[in-house]
């Protein structure tokens, strides 16, 4: 009976041994990529469900995440009646109603205020194929309850910020260099951006560097004052656009991202993010 007893003892000590291990690891492995927490972003449904995978190459670092979208794969909230899939008929526009879109994204629950600095590496893959004229997002900026304050899009074989301020138009920014696609394959970018939500016009302002130099600057009102968060992966909007008998299948879309980070000082970013 002890020995049984021992035994059973033994084999409890030795599976929280390797699920401790195993936390501690998988822990590890976050923090290099980020220093925030994710969630799915509308998944309910997807015929791709586990679109987020743990790579080691290519990566900066030891791991990255590798994000997959499937040819127009929609899905829904877990709570309420939004879908990508469709319109919930109370709001005809789609961006509020919903409907015609698909996504493989995650977003943080870690809200923010005020001045900040962001990161994000982004990896395009050499056989990376556009959607366009689907509008084609790989990082947001998001005001809680009202919209995107920022979205990362692909426009006409560029990669570039476009802004979304609270006078009701959206806004390029100023371009001051641009990031080319096709010039980004089979490469890590990292992008950073300087960020002030504000109500104010003459405070609030989105900055875009790359490799310490300003490509894009937005300055004006940039939040009716609530709270912010971050969304990564990649996000198709008005999918109707997409033509097959023109354009051809739809296709499968991969983007691999490293450096999630967000900071209050532009110091201690630069500390987190790892390099080439």
């Amino acid at each position: 009976m002890l020995n049984i007893m021992w035994k059973i003892i033994k084999n409890i000590r030795n599976s929280l041994y390797i699920f401790f291990t195993l936390f501690t690891f998988n822990n590890s492995i976050a923090k290099e990529i980020t220093n925030l927490s994710w969630k799915k972003s509308v998944y309910v449904g997807k015929k791709l469900s586990n679109f987020r995978e743990t790579v080691s190459t290519p990566a900066l670092g030891k791991k990255a995440w590798k994000i997959t979208l499937w040819p127009k794969d929609c899905g829904r909230d877990r709570e309420g009646d939004y879908s990508d899939c469709r319109n919930n008929g109370r709001d005809p526009v789609v961006g509020h109603g919903g409907g015609d879109r698909a996504r493989s994204e995650y977003y943080t629950d870690k809200k923010f205020i005020g001045e900040k600095w962001h990161s994000v590496s982004i990896f395009i893959p050499t056989n990376f194929k556009s959607v366009e004229p689907v509008s084609t997002s790989f990082f947001q900026i998001y005001e809680r309850g009202e919209g995107p304050r920022m979205m990362l899009r692909t426009k006409y074989g560029f990669l570039e910020p476009r802004y979304y301020p609270v006078n009701g138009m959206d806004s390029p920014g100023v371009r001051h260099k641009t990031l080319r696609i096709n010039k980004m394959k089979g490469k890590w970018t990292t992008i950073i951006f300087h960020t002030k939500m504000s109500k104010n016009p003459d405070k609030g302002f989105m900055k875009m560097y790359v490799d310490n130099t300003l490509y894009n600057v937005f300055e004006g009102r940039t939040s009716f004052g609530g709270e912010h968060y971050s969304k990564f992966g990649i996000y198709h909007s008005w999918i109707s656009r997409w033509n097959d008998k023109v354009k051809g299948v739809y296709p499968e879309q991969v983007i691999y991202y490293d450096n999630l980070f967000r900071t209050n000082k532009k110091e201690k970013l630069l500390r987190l993010i790892q390099q080439n």
